[in-house]
């Protein structure tokens, strides 16, 4: 951690260690920069065999982990490799050595002895949206299966369907027309104060439409939305070229950066695209077709 430090920005360093109660006092290890003095100025003094301070100080560094992770999502990575899977390959190795004195390491990034259970909520997000991809398939497929369940409806109309399908797998905690970003999602999951699945739910009206729906989609993320959903309803008794053309106007957008094998069997074409920001970031979008003649 006293090496994490280092990469850390000095306020966030002692807001961290000032949030958890602790008083700065003239280090004993006074090798290295500014920061891991500052560190060093707060960790010399702990008492490791008493559990109130050892507590305090792992969340210390949690909180570190935290700001930690921003910062090598923004360095520089071989091409190719996403910032997701940069900061993967760097916790694994933060992992294993936390796993040395018996603790864990959460996706989450909660810190906690090796013989705790994990509780529920702290999934993540990637599991939670896998999960939510998932009821939404099987909302297709029924739906499918009983045509007049959306046959002559509107858009919003199929989406709430979906809205009661998501609701009823998550406890209520999807909505619809959630204010965030730049305007109303279409459906948005939200577990423990996080976006877990941003939606925007589309007819096909052609591929000028369709690319708008990319764009549109994109003004409701926000930094940390980094998993969306476009379903995609299709009114057409051959629904395969439009399919077709929906997840080619996905991969040649100008921000895709990769494109997983077409799931034909599942029905469900993922992607990745990177936000139009100046600070860039990665968003995995899943196109599920519905066909709704």
């Amino acid at each position: 951690m006293r090496e994490i430090s280092s990469r850390i920005e000095l306020s966030h360093l002692q807001a961290c260690w000032d949030g958890s109660g602790f008083t700065p006092r003239p280090p004993k290890d006074t090798s290295g920069a500014q920061r891991k003095r500052l560190f060093s100025s707060y960790a010399d003094h702990i008492t490791w065999s008493d559990p109130e301070q050892v507590s305090r100080a792992i969340a210390v560094f949690e909180g570190m982990l935290r700001a930690y992770r921003k910062e090598v999502e923004k360095s520089y990575a071989p091409e190719g490799e996403t910032p997701q899977q940069r900061w993967a390959k760097t916790l694994e190795e933060i992992r294993r050595d936390f796993e040395y004195d018996g603790y864990r390491i959460s996706d989450s990034l909660r810190i906690r002895r090796a013989e705790e259970r994990r509780p529920d909520h702290e999934k993540t997000d990637a599991v939670l949206y896998t999960e939510a991809l998932r009821v939404l398939r099987h909302a297709r497929n029924q739906i499918e299966r009983l045509p007049s369940t959306t046959r002559g409806r509107g858009e919003e109309d199929i989406r709430d369907v979906l809205l009661v399908a998501l609701g009823a797998a998550f406890e209520g905690r999807c909505t619809a027309e959630s204010l965030n970003g730049a305007g109303r999602t279409d459906l948005l999951l939200r577990i423990e104060d996080r976006n877990v699945l941003v939606g925007e739910c589309k007819i096909w009206k052609g591929a000028s439409k369709f690319e708008k729906a990319i764009d549109q989609l994109f003004g409701y993320l926000t930094r940390y939305d980094r998993f969306a959903v476009l379903p995609l309803f299709i009114d057409a008794a051959r629904p395969e070229p439009i399919v077709e053309k929906a997840t080619q106007l996905l991969a040649n957008h100008p921000r895709c950066v990769s494109a997983a094998v077409p799931d034909d069997n599942g029905r469900q074409y993922s992607f990745v695209l990177r936000s139009p920001s100046p600070t860039p970031w990665d968003v995995d979008v899943a196109m599920i077709p519905f066909v709704i003649s």
